[in-house]
C-alpha cells in the first residue's frame, strides 16, 4: 500500500511538472509571436496576443509577465503616439498589473529580470527601465483616476437640484 501511494505521488508530481513545462512552452511561443508582431508593427495583433495571455495572468511565469509588461508598455506608447487615450490607459493599467503580478510571484527573480531588460535595452541604444516606466504609469493613472472621480462627483452634483429650489 505504501509503495502504491509513493508511485501515485510520483506520477502526480511528474504530471504537474509536465503540465508546468508544457504551459511554460506555450507561453514562450505566445511571447515569440508577440515579439514578431511588434517587429512587424502589427499592433492590433500584439494587442490580441497580449490580451489572451493577460487572461491567464495568475498562471504566467515571471518571464512571461516581464514580456507582457514590456509589450503593454510598447502598446501604451503606441496609443499615446496615435492619440488613442483609451488604448493608452488600458495598456498602462495592464502593464502595471503584469509588473505587480511578477513582483508578487517572485520579487527577486522579477527584480533581476527588470535589471536584465534595462541593461539589454541600453545596449541597443534605447534604455528602457520597466520599473521606472511602471511607476510613472502608476502615478499618471492615479492622477487620471482622481480627475475622473472629481468629474463624476461634479456631474453627480449637477444632477441634484438644491433643496431650496423645489416648488412647494
Amino acid at each position: 500500500m505504501y509503495m502504491i501511494k509513493r508511485i501515485l505521488l510520483f506520477m502526480a508530481v511528474t504530471g504537474l511538472l509536465f503540465l508546468g513545462v508544457s504551459c511554460a512552452q506555450e507561453q514562450e511561443k505566445q511571447c515569440r509571436e508577440i515579439t514578431d508582431a511588434i517587429s512587424n508593427q502589427d499592433f492590433d495583433k500584439v494587442t490580441n496576443l497580449c490580451d489572451k495571455l493577460y487572461k491567464k495572468l495568475p498562471d504566467c511565469s515571471v518571464k512571461t509577465l516581464g514580456d507582457l509588461t514590456l509589450s503593454y508598455i510598447t502598446l501604451a506608447f503606441v496609443g499615446a503616439t496615435t492619440g488613442n487615450q483609451t488604448a493608452t490607459e488600458q495598456s498602462m493599467r495592464r502593464a502595471v498589473d503584469c509588473y505587480d503580478a511578477a513582483m508578487k510571484k517572485d520579487p527577486v527573480e522579477a527584480g533581476a529580470l527588470w535589471e536584465k531588460m534595462s541593461a539589454e535595452s541600453g545596449s541597443l541604444g534605447q534604455p528602457i527601465n520597466p520599473s521606472n516606466i511602471v511607476e510613472t504609469f502608476r502615478q499618471t493613472l492615479g492622477e487620471f483616476d482622481a480627475q475622473q472621480a472629481a468629474m463624476n462627483a461634479k456631474s453627480a452634483g449637477a444632477d441634484v437640484a438644491p433643496a431650496d429650489s423645489f416648488v412647494r
